[in-house]
């Protein structure tokens, strides 16, 4: 019996010791920046960069964030730009460990300025100091994709009086103006669709022309055409005729543009009076 006891001790006791001579495992601290995102902010021209990033690693606690910006080209020499988790300069919570900046899209900001019509990646990576301990992280690129086209200055009179009726019930009296509104698209102007409005009469609380849009052209064809003075120049025109029969009142006119791959600019609203 006593052999069988000093047996089992033997036995209890070499596995301990194998068991405390094992290397304990180490847990693997994660990479402390991830969910990198970009987005263009094409109204506002802005660059919108943010990236989500610990408040310690390596048992250091986090000193600044920065992004490198390299533009439409890697190996462009980096524009190096401070994130913000304080709810200033385009962060949108403070405290909440997303670092963001919005930045804006000019060469009195940054070098590696997004020219108009690009349409391919651009380049950044995110990188963070841990009490003097430098983190980055790899090169990310985003597909800019498809830029909306904008609606610029529009011309059109703010009121216009129709005209008498004419005393010949055969012959109707009309008086006519051009309408015409700028329209860009930093992929060229070849991406850009159609400019049209569409015509609401606020009293009647009813859209004109069936709801359908009035198309303005850039074809050049005159003022014996549609009214637009030159081809290919940005601004979009119609000659619009007002006949006596037309209804008096206020008019909204809202004015958009679409690109060929569908995209709408935002729309822009002008009012005209009919007397």
């Amino acid at each position: 019996m006593k052999s069988r006891i000093n047996k089992i001790s033997f036995i209890f006791i070499t596995s301990f010791l194998m068991f405390s001579c094992e290397e304990p495992s180490s847990i693997a601290e994660p990479f402390p920046i991830n969910e990198i995102n970009f987005d263009y902010l094409q109204g506002s021209d802005k660059l919108y960069i943010s990236a989500r990033v610990s408040q310690r690693y390596m048992n250091s606690s986090l000193d600044s964030v920065e992004v490198l910006w390299s533009g439409i080209n890697a190996a462009n020499a980096n524009d190096t730009l401070k994130l913000f988790d304080d709810g200033s300069e385009g962060d949108i919570l403070s405290s909440d460990n997303i670092f963001s900046r919005k930045i804006l899209n000019s060469n009195s900001v940054i070098a590696n300025v997004i020219p108009k019509g690009a349409k391919d990646s651009v380049f950044l990576s995110i990188q963070s100091v841990f009490k003097g301990r430098l983190i980055q992280s790899d090169v990310e690129f985003f597909v800019l994709g498809n830029i909306h086209p904008k609606i610029g200055s529009i011309v059109l009179p703010q009121s216009v009086d129709r005209p008498s009726s004419n005393a010949d019930p055969n012959i109707v009296n009309t008086i006519k103006f051009t309408v015409s509104a700028n329209a860009s698209d930093a992929n060229g102007l070849e991406d850009i669709k159609r400019v049209f409005f569409r015509s609401y009469h606020v009293g009647l609380d009813s859209l004109m022309n069936n709801g359908n849009p009035i198309l303005l052209l850039d074809d050049g064809s005159g003022p014996n055409g549609n009214g637009d003075l030159q081809k290919g120049d940005g601004t979009f025109s119609r000659t619009i005729s007002i006949a006596e029969n037309a209804l008096v009142g206020t008019y909204h006119w809202t004015f958009e543009a679409q690109d060929q791959s569908n995209a709408y600019s935002d729309t822009v609203k002008r009012t005209i009076i009919v007397k």
